[in-house]
């Protein structure tokens, strides 16, 4: 949920801002409160992100790695993985395990035919392992087995990937390199360029005063009547953007009420009396000072003679 302002965030549950300590409370609250299908398959930290990393020396796994199953109802099956999910789980093929819930009619996809469906159940990576290719140092021939752990050192260009990777290899044998599985080819699209021509210029500015947009076509592209062209906000997106008004304190109170007294007393005006009384005092008081000046220059002019 997204909010156009902070004025409700202290309202909001922050995961990140639990104690470790009140986690499995709010685990648990989740498992009871949260149907079989949509609850998650896998225990996870609360506190981390989640997301799916882009590096690949994140990730153990890749999709199409051929991994066995070392722990679970499906122990010894060796399947291929065929996504990640949130919170580092894997996805198998049909060989991995399963899980099978009670789904209501209104989340029914189409095709669904039956209110009990099975579909594949993560895993996580301590419930598998890598199985590769190696080549028997005695016998030269290649045999199937299953790698322990993982390391990455140095990188490569992949073409396939079309990016910089870290070499896999078997860790404590940085020889013994385990290739990438290769990704599924993708189809070129309509708007695609060939990888030859993708670097060649094809359009030219031919002038910086005429609108490279035909008149015809400046409708398609700004819409005159767009709701976002309105220049006003309704009175829903103002209360969003408005923060609400924080309570007065007493003391603050009677400091208001007190500048609001003082406002409505009238204020003193200065008559015509009253001004020529002042006027008579400066006029009477420059008198003084200039008679004092004079004074002091008649002395200055004595100790000089």
């Amino acid at each position: 949920m997204s909010y156009l302002t902070k004025a409700g965030a202290r309202f909001r549950l922050d995961i990140q801002n639990i104690p470790k300590h009140r986690l499995p409370y709010f685990k648990k609250l989740q498992d009871n409160t949260q149907p079989a299908f949509i609850r998650p398959q896998i225990d996870y930290d609360l506190h981390s992100e989640g997301t799916i990393p882009t590096d690949f020396s994140k990730l153990k796994y890749l999709v199409g790695d051929r991994v066995i199953i070392t722990k679970g109802q499906k122990q010894g099956n060796i399947c291929k993985v065929s996504r990640h999910v949130e919170h580092g789980g894997y996805v198998l093929d049909e060989n991995g395990p399963t899980s099978t819930v009670v789904v209501p009619k209104e989340f029914w996809t189409e095709g669904q035919k039956s209110h009990v469906i099975t579909f594949p159940k993560p895993v996580t990576e301590d419930q598998i392992r890598l199985v590769a290719e190696i080549e028997d140092s005695q016998t030269g021939q290649l045999k199937t087995v299953a790698v322990e752990n993982l390391e990455f050192n140095g990188s490569y260009f992949d073409e396939d990937y079309k990016k910089v990777l870290p070499y896999r290899s078997v860790h404590g044998e940085p020889d013994l390199v385990i290739p990438y599985p290769r990704p599924e080819a993708k189809e070129d699209g309509p708007l695609s360029t060939e990888v030859g021509e993708v670097r060649e210029r094809s359009f030219f500015v031919e002038s910086i005063a005429k609108d490279l947009i035909p008149q015809e076509a400046l409708l398609t592209i700004r819409n005159p009547k767009s709701k976002w062209r309105r220049g006003k906000l309704t009175r829903t997106e103002v209360k969003k953007l408005t923060p609400p008004a924080m309570p007065l304190t007493d003391v603050k109170k009677a400091y208001l009420a007190e500048l609001q007294e003082k406002a409505l007393k009238p204020t003193n005006v200065i008559t015509e009396e009253m001004k020529a009384f002042l006027g008579e005092k400066i006029i009477k008081h420059e008198a003084v000072k200039l008679q004092q000046l004079n004074e002091i220059r008649q002395a200055k002019k004595n100790l000089n003679l």
